[in-house]
């Protein structure tokens, strides 16, 4: 079991609240035991999955845009780490590296 800070944007259009509940239900489906939620749009989870592992799954069981959303999984228990959607700033993977 790992556990994992996942954090995720959507693009604002029409479609936004649909995305972003069915994203946090999705994630909330992906937990293994508990899950901690009080920030908007963060979540830190236990699960047996690796980081890719839940992005996928994530990205699979809701209505998730990858043209326009990004989705950041973090393994806090090791050094993985799963980006998908729209990540613009190239930053993210040179910190990711310094782990």
């Amino acid at each position: 079991m790992s556990i994992h800070a996942i954090t995720f944007r959507i693009h604002e259009d029409s479609s936004y609240q649909t995305r972003w509940n069915s994203v946090n239900e999705a994630i909330k489906k992906e937990t293994s035991s508990t899950y901690w939620a009080e920030p908007t749009s963060f979540f830190l989870i236990e699960s047996s999955k690796n980081s890719q592992q839940l992005a996928s799954a994530i990205d699979a069981n809701s209505s998730f845009a990858n043209d326009r959303d990004l989705l950041l999984v973090t393994n806090l228990s090791e050094k993985g780490y799963t980006a998908i959607g729209k990540v613009k700033d190239g930053d993210l993977h040179v910190l990711m590296k310094k782990r």
